[in-house]
C-alpha cells in the first residue's frame, strides 16, 4: 500500500498530465455548455463535446491506479461528531490518495455541473438580448414567407425564414446569414425558394448551403420540405 500511495503523490509528471486533462475536461464542458446555450456554431459544440469527453477520458485513466479510500463524509452526531471513512472515523490528516479518489470519483458530476451551469448562464443571455425585426415578406400560391432578422448583441445576427401554408400554418423555418449582407426572398415557386444576397464576401454566384445556412438548419438540410435557392449579386 506504500508504494501505491507513493507512487499517486500529486508530484511530478503525473501531476502534470492530470492537470492537462482537467483543463481540456473543464474548458471542453463550458464550450460545449456555451455553444449549446447560445446556438452560435453546432460544429464548435461538437469539437468542445469532444474535448470535453477526452479529457475526462484521459483523467480516468490516469487516475486509475487510485486505490479506493472511500469518500469521507462528516457527520454531527452528538456523541461520534467527526469525520468518517469507510464507516470509519478518519484520524489522518486528508492526503494525496483521499483527494486523487473523490476527484475520481466526482469528476462526471463536475463536468455535467459545469455544462448544465454554462449552458443555463449564456442561453438566457442570449435569449434576454434578442431582438428581432421582420425585414421582407412574400405570398405564394400556397401561402406566405416572411424574413425575421434576430439581433443578438454582441453575438451577431442571423435571419429566420419562415413559411407558412395559407392558413397561416407555421410549415418550416431555416436560419441563415444576415451579418456581412443581407438577405431577400426572391420568389417561391412550388417547393423551391429563392433567397438573393448583395455583395455576399466571396466571388461566387450561386451559394451554397454551408456558405449561407445556420446549426441545425445546415446539419439537417436534407430533411427540408423545400428546396432553397441562394445567389450573390454583385
Amino acid at each position: 500500500m506504500d508504494e501505491r500511495r507513493q507512487a499517486m503523490r500529486l508530484t511530478g509528471r503525473k501531476s502534470l498530465l492530470l492537470g492537462i486533462s482537467l483543463i481540456m475536461s473543464f474548458i471542453g464542458a463550458l464550450g460545449a455548455g456555451v455553444m449549446l446555450g447560445t446556438g452560435l456554431n453546432w460544429w464548435m459544440f461538437a469539437v468542445f463535446a469532444a474535448m470535453a469527453i477526452f479529457g475526462s477520458v484521459w483523467a480516468s485513466k490516469i487516475l486509475k491506479p487510485v486505490p479506493d479510500v472511500g469518500i469521507i463524509i462528516k457527520y454531527n452526531f452528538p456523541k461520534d461528531a467527526g469525520y468518517y471513512q469507510k464507516g470509519k472515523r478518519k484520524t489522518t490528516p486528508v492526503n494525496d490518495n483521499d483527494i486523487l479518489y473523490h476527484l475520481k470519483m466526482f469528476l462526471p458530476f463536475i463536468q455535467i455541473g459545469m455544462f448544465v451551469f454554462a449552458a443555463a448562464l449564456f442561453g438566457t443571455s442570449h435569449q434576454s438580448s434578442e431582438t428581432m425585426r421582420r425585414v421582407g415578406a412574400i405570398n405564394f400560391d400556397c401561402g406566405r414567407a416572411e424574413l425575421i432578422v434576430v439581433e443578438q448583441g454582441a453575438f451577431g445576427s442571423y435571419a429566420d425564414l419562415r413559411i407558412y401554408n395559407s392558413e397561416a400554418e407555421h410549415i418550416e423555418s431555416i436560419h441563415i446569414r444576415a451579418e456581412d449582407s443581407m438577405p431577400t426572398i426572391d420568389s417561391i415557386k412550388g417547393k423551391n425558394v429563392y433567397v438573393s444576397y448583395r455583395d455576399f464576401p466571396g466571388g461566387d454566384s450561386i451559394l451554397s448551403y454551408d456558405r449561407v445556412m445556420l446549426g441545425e438548419s445546415l446539419i439537417d438540410h436534407d430533411k427540408l420540405k423545400f428546396n432553397y435557392h441562394f445567389i450573390n449579386i454583385k
